[in-house]
């Protein structure tokens, strides 16, 4: 395994511990009252998607219908996590969506260009299966990942 991969991981399996503290740290008291949903997401991208789509994934929903998503890729954008629109919540799946602004980053003794990003969850609720897709605006290719969620009430 190289640096970047081990690097890389390290950051995935803290992605979770960001939604969770940032939903602890909410900005409003509502929010910090709120009762809510963890899914802990481990998922299983392709070799070509292992950038965009990352290995570990958390979703914070709230009752309040607040999302926040934190993974690898929000790690990755300096974001830490990424507010979320609930799209669809019934007793079958839940649809959530997110975005990735782009732009000029530092990243050690370098500056990166990162593209925007448009990404769309679906997780059963029967079997807490997920599926992520996204897309770069203004890119032909898409790309996927399946995996297991673990749900964590709070």
């Amino acid at each position: 395994m190289t640096y970047a991969n081990s690097l890389f991981q390290r950051l995935c399996l803290i992605a979770a511990a960001a939604a969770a503290s940032a939903w602890v740290q909410a900005p409003d008291a509502a929010a910090q009252t709120a009762q809510g949903v963890l899914y802990d997401c481990d998922m299983s991208p392709s070799r070509r998607n292992e950038f965009w789509i990352s290995t570990k994934i958390g979703f914070v929903l709230l009752d309040t219908g607040a999302v926040v998503i934190s993974d690898g890729v929000t790690l990755a954008y300096g974001v830490g996590t990424a507010p979320g629109t609930l799209l669809r919540n019934t007793d079958r799946e839940i649809r959530v969506s997110w975005q990735l602004e782009g732009g000029l980053r530092q990243r050690r003794d370098r500056e990166v260009i990162f593209p925007n990003a448009e990404y769309t969850a679906t997780i059963s609720k029967p079997s807490n299966r997920i599926t992520v897709r996204g897309k770069l605006p203004g890119h032909r290719s898409s790309f996927s990942g399946r995996g297991q969620c673990v749900m964590r009430a709070g």
